[in-house]
């Protein structure tokens, strides 16, 4: 059975998401691909570039996807909840966790987590939000409170949101 880098970069996912960052072992990815350690080797030099290659992924399609799906969007406040909203929860979670540990892990998420806020602030201030930098600030930090918290049901997010929202770009 053939499988391409990216194959093997889903299963890390997968992993990571369901188990933690410990179960990134090559014997582990191994096992979990059906394949042997040569097939890992003919992919990547080496663990670490592993892992490296691992975290691009997950900023490929948790951040740089849904900004590319947003960026220019007509209507900004559906795209403000799209940035976020439609996220692997419990792969953001396993990736902020993998960040207390890990130097190079607690780098891509900080690099991710600007790259968000960056994001919000834009179209915060294409909803024409004079402080749309600091409501960006606060309703991302609200969305890893509540994503911490274990609320990851999209359809409550939305919800609250939306009333977060209401509140934050009304009056002062």
């Amino acid at each position: 059975m053939r499988r391409t880098r990216t194959d093997w970069l889903s299963a890390g996912l997968a992993l990571l998401r369901d188990e933690g960052e410990h179960t990134l072992t090559i014997d582990r990815l191994c096992r979990a691909v059906g394949l042997s350690k040569g097939s890992f080797y003919h992919h990547f030099q080496h663990a670490a570039a592993y892992r490296a290659a691992l975290l691009d992924r997950w900023e490929q399609l948790q951040t740089d996807a849904p900004i590319e799906q947003t960026a220019g969007a007509s209507d900004p406040l559906q795209a403000l909840r799209a940035v976020i909203g439609p996220l692997d929860h419990p792969l953001e979670l396993a990736v902020r966790a993998w960040a207390v540990r890990d130097g190079q892990a607690r780098a891509a998420l900080q690099r991710v987590d600007a790259r968000r806020t960056a994001h919000l602030r834009e179209l915060h201030e294409l909803l024409g939000h004079v402080h749309a930098a600091e409501i960006a600030q606060l309703e991302y930090a609200t969305f890893l409170g509540l994503q911490t918290l274990g609320w990851t049901n999209r359809s409550d997010l939305a919800r609250l949101h939306a009333r977060a929202l209401a509140g934050l770009t009304g009056p002062p």
